[in-house]
């Protein structure tokens, strides 16, 4: 190897400049940086394991109520037929025995009966106070001793729920002032 002249510098010397020269740790001072990133490391996997508790709950909520209101459209469209149903039914008198309003009186009943099992009710209205959440106050007309302000006095067409969402608000009378 050449020797250098007096002008030439070494690239060591100029990558580290004498007063930046790396300092060997003591034992202490390495264990307290390796805490330092050992802790910062720990938090780092607590911010993960709750993100990703987070994401599970997340999907556990969508999932349960994917199950729990899943059939709202189909509910919505029974909800109609039954509907319509009950306006055949009241053209037929009560004490009507014809095999054909037998039927449809029963097929009432039995899809009633089935919208109950899966959650679906009509909402109880009549005689009860307003409810805007449920309903929808079409007109109103004064109040009686029988119907106090804000009381529904009739139902115009039936409002339903699915367990405890409205499928369709109720259109009522309500006594006014």
């Amino acid at each position: 190897r050449e020797p250098m002249a007096e002008d030439e510098t070494s690239d060591q010397d100029e990558a580290q400049p004498a007063d930046e020269l790396e300092v060997p740790l003591t034992p202490e001072e390495r264990i307290k940086e390796l805490e330092a990133a050992l802790h910062e490391v720990e938090k780092e996997m607590l911010y993960k394991q709750a993100e990703v508790q987070n994401a599970l709950a997340q999907v556990t909520k969508v999932r349960s109520e994917g199950t729990r209101y899943g059939g709202m459209g189909l509910a919505r469209r029974i909800v109609g037929s039954v509907e319509n149903l009950e306006r055949a039914i009241d053209h037929i008198d009560d004490d009507d025995e014809n095999p054909i309003s037998s039927a449809l009186r029963m097929v009432h009943k039995d899809l009633l009966a089935s919208l109950k099992v899966e959650g679906v009710e009509p909402i109880e209205a009549l005689g009860l106070p307003f409810d805007p959440a449920k309903m929808e106050a079409i007109t109103t007309v004064p109040s009686t001793e029988e119907y106090g302000p804000g009381m529904v006095v009739s139902v115009l067409e039936s409002g339903w729920v699915l367990r405890d969402r409205v499928l369709k608000v109720a259109r009522v009378v309500v006594a006014s002032e």
